[in-house]
C-alpha cells in the first residue's frame, strides 16, 4: 500500500510540490521568498479545492497539513508554518 509522499521538481527559485496519496497526484507550485517567509506553496482555494483537486473539502486541511509538516521535515527542518487559503507560507525566524 503507497501512503502519504511528496516529490519534488525544482527550476531554481520555483517548482513543484507533488502530492501522492494512493492514485491521487496532485502538483503544486511554490516558489522561494525571502526575509522571514522562506517559501509559499499554493493550493486551491477552499471554494475551488474540490473542482481543482477531485478530493472532498472536508479532506482538504488534512492533506494541506500533512504537505506543510513534510515540506519543512524535507525541505526546511527549522521553519514553521502558517496556513492561508490559497498558500502554505513557510516560515523562519531571521536575527
Amino acid at each position: 500500500m503507497v501512503s502519504k509522499q511528496l516529490e519534488y521538481i525544482d527550476n531554481g527559485r520555483e517548482g513543484y510540490v507533488i502530492y501522492r496519496d494512493g492514485d491521487i497526484k496532485l502538483q503544486f507550485l511554490y516558489e522561494l521568498a525571502a526575509g522571514r517567509h522562506v517559501a509559499l506553496v499554493y493550493i486551491p482555494t477552499t471554494e475551488s479545492w474540490f473542482e481543482e483537486t477531485g478530493i472532498p473539502t472536508n479532506n482538504r486541511h488534512q492533506v494541506i497539513e500533512f504537505i506543510a509538516r513534510q515540506v519543512i521535515k524535507d525541505r526546511a527542518p527549522d521553519a514553521t508554518y502558517e496556513l492561508y487559503d490559497d498558500c502554505i507560507s513557510l516560515l523562519q525566524e531571521t536575527d
